[in-house]
Parts: C-alpha cells; sequence; structure tokens
C-alpha cells in the first residue's frame, strides 16, 4: 500500500514540476514588441536578483531585458528606427599580425559598441573595443 502512495506522489509531483515549466514557456512564445535597449557590456561584482523574466511581468509596454546586474524591466525601443550615432573620433591602431583562424569572433561590429572613448576595430583574432590613435 505505501509503494502505491509513493507513486501517486511521485506521478503527481512530475506533473506539477511539467505544468509550471508550460507557464514559464508559455510567457516566451509571445514578447511585447520592440527591442530591448542597447547597454555597454560591463562586468559588475554586484548581484541583483532580476526583476522580471518574462515581458508580462513588466507593467505597461516594458519588456523584461538584460541590465548591467541582471534583468530589469526597460521601455522598449522601435527596432525600425536606426538610433544615429556620430563616429567616435580617433582612427583604429594598425595591427601587426591576424590569428589564422577562419571567421574569428567579433566582441563587437560598431563604435556606439564601445564604452567612453574606444572604438570597434580590428584586433589581432576579431574585431575588440579599442582605445583609438590620434
Amino acid at each position: 500500500m505505501k509503494l502505491n502512495n509513493l507513486l501517486v506522489f511521485t506521478v503527481l509531483l512530475a506533473l506539477r514540476i511539467l505544468s509550471s515549466w508550460a507557464v514559464v514557456d508559455a510567457g516566451k512564445e509571445k514578447a511585447k514588441p520592440g527591442a530591448c535597449p542597447f547597454i555597454y557590456p560591463a562586468n559588475y561584482l554586484v548581484y541583483e536578483p532580476p526583476q522580471c523574466h518574462s515581458d508580462w511581468q513588466c507593467p505597461k509596454k516594458q519588456k523584461c531585458c538584460p541590465g548591467l546586474c541582471g534583468t530589469k524591466c526597460l521601455d522598449p525601443e522601435d527596432p525600425s528606427k536606426p538610433v544615429k550615432v556620430p563616429p567616435k573620433p580617433g582612427s583604429c591602431p594598425r595591427i601587426q599580425m591576424k590569428c589564422a583562424m577562419m571567421n574569428p569572433p567579433n566582441k563587437c561590429m560598431m563604435d556606439s559598441q564601445c564604452a567612453g572613448n574606444k572604438k570597434c576595430c580590428m584586433g589581432y583574432c576579431g574585431r575588440v573595443c579599442m582605445m583609438p590613435k590620434n
């Protein structure tokens, strides 16, 4: 008799776990319109618990987006309207050697993805943010 109770408990527990996953996945299927704003990549030692896990946990038109220290509800950007960013001053330094890797990974694609005065330049192995030469 105890084995049957254990089996019923295990089945009910499994169904509860699967149903909670289905609810989480259903929220991910339909995201709110717009795009998350670009956040400059940075390394922080502070952990902040996420404010949200899906767009539907955010008020009004806000989206659940990655922030500097975890996910937060942020106002979306319209992806059809390109943001015009003036080019950063200076030019990229000349690289003496290049790696032999085919299609090396890029850490950036344009200057606006680099913090401060850094520019997105071709580095030793792919595009990286680096200080320009004047």
